[in-house]
């Protein structure tokens, strides 16, 4: 989904049009998740970034998206995420959605971590430890 960075009310027309795909077919939420994170970024203007905190909090907390794309999609976020809160100064409303992100995707993370490491409980070498990471 390519946007047009001079015109701030096209843009938030094109995202709110996004939004209404999605509710009307959840199945297209992982294309339209991917499309619009570089649009949301760290670097975005605030009206961008708080409408993406917004629709990724709804994403993950909607029930019509079933738990393995919101797995996968789960892991595709988490660095936007991140540098939405690397800003010390970030806008309180991008990082109350984050955390309600956050708080989202920490069970669908921690259950794809745990799944991994399973394979290496009890295993006394180093090495697998470390291929792992």
């Amino acid at each position: 989904m390519a946007l047009p960075f001079d015109n701030l009310a096209d843009q938030m027309s094109q995202l709110d049009t996004a939004r209404n795909v999605v509710l009307g077919d959840a199945a297209l939420y992982p294309q339209i998740v991917q499309g619009i994170l570089p649009i949301i970024g760290a670097k975005a203007r605030i009206e961008l970034r708080r409408w993406g905190a917004d629709f990724l909090a709804e994403t993950f907390a909607s029930p019509a998206l079933a738990q393995q794309p919101k797995q996968k999609l789960s892991t595709q976020v988490v660095q936007t995420l991140w540098e939405l809160l690397e800003n010390p100064e970030e806008d309180a409303s991008v990082v109350k959605g984050v955390i309600q992100t956050a708080a989202s995707i920490y069970p669908l993370l921690w259950e794809r971590v745990d799944g991994a490491i399973l394979p290496l409980k009890g295993s006394n070498s180093s090495s697998a430890w470390v291929a792992w990471f």
